[in-house]
């Protein structure tokens, strides 16, 4: 998928950051996504799913969302969500 395609970047961040780190918003340069992408971060999984299904509205529906699973133990992951 072509990262101009994106309606908005999540990413997963595991801890408080002070100051915050913005890593969507560097992860959205890094890809070459559209400077109007929507880029947020947020505490773990289940309030990336929940802001992910949150993004649409039935006149602009959000329809490709990458949240990105990079911090802690685990194996960094990213999934597409689409609505």
């Amino acid at each position: 998928m072509d990262p101009t395609e994106l309606d908005a970047i999540i990413y997963v961040v595991q801890r408080l950051q002070i100051p915050p780190r913005w890593q969507s918003a560097r992860v959205a340069h890094a890809l070459g996504a559209r400077e109007d992408v929507a880029a947020f971060d947020v505490p773990g999984p289940r309030a990336a799913r929940s802001m992910a299904t949150a993004l649409g509205t039935p006149d602009e529906p959000v329809r490709r969302v990458l949240i990105i699973e990079a911090e802690g133990t685990g194996q960094p992951r990213a999934s597409l969500f689409s609505a």
